[in-house]
């Protein structure tokens, strides 16, 4: 008569565990990355998509008032703490219109004035996530129209930027890039944000969407003129 099988049971060793480990981690250093990227560009797209619409905005504006782009802060009055903004002026064209909340952090929330690359507790930050160069050949003084930018005056609108992650109004001699969660108001006013892998979203002036590598400390200003070439 033969003895009974007796059942032997088995599993990993503990180096064999350590092995697995060693690989799992080896994999998500390598992965976790790769992820990143494909979010942090679903945010880009999602960013140029919002900057199209106000590019679309703003060209339906300038048809509406003979070629004039918004002024970044419209003061119709004359008044102090009268301003309009130029996000204000063009809700309206991109289904923001009644949205706006002057308690909330921006002031147009769940709108295309927000970047989904830009968090909600960032500084200076009252309107959106966007600005507008506020420095077109300005009118002079005596003209009605001075808080308003003529597009006729811009030489290039393929080549010369309007709208990008900034504070909400910037003049060109401004546009430097600085950290993303860097005081706004802070010496040497750097007012743009490379919010997107080391780069920004810039809306020209014709109304296409571009992406510009830049990091911090670069001068964008030869980008956002009425003159840019």
């Amino acid at each position: 008569m033969k003895p009974c099988a007796t059942s032997k049971k088995t599993g990993f060793t503990l180096i064999e565990l350590l092995v697995v480990i060693a690989i799992i981690a080896i994999l998500a250093a390598i992965l976790f990355p790769v992820f990143a990227q494909a979010r942090e560009k679903a945010r880009q797209t999602t960013c140029t998509s919002n900057l199209k619409q106000i590019g679309t905005a703003l060209l339906m504006y300038a048809q509406d008032y003979d070629e004039f782009f918004p002024t970044p802060a419209y003061n119709a009055s004359g008044t102090a703490g009268t301003n309009r903004y130029w996000q204000d002026l063009v809700a309206v064209y991109i289904g923001a219109k009644g949205k706006y909340d002057a308690s909330a952090n921006p002031r147009y929330p769940n709108t295309v004035f927000d970047c989904p690359s830009l968090g909600p507790s960032l500084v200076e930050r009252a309107i959106g996530d966007y600005g507008l160069c506020q420095l077109f050949a300005p009118l002079p003084s005596s003209d009605p129209r001075r808080n308003l930018i003529d597009t006729r005056n811009i030489k290039n609108p393929s080549v010369a930027g309007a709208v990008t992650e900034a504070r909400d109004s910037f003049a060109y001699t401004a546009a430097k890039i600085g950290a993303v969660d860097e005081q706004w108001t802070s010496s040497p006013y750097r007012f743009l944000r490379n919010a997107h892998t080391e780069g920004i979203n810039i809306l020209y002036c014709d109304g296409h969407v571009g992406w510009k590598r830049a990091v911090i400390g670069d001068d964008l200003q030869a980008v956002f003129r009425y003159d840019a070439k």
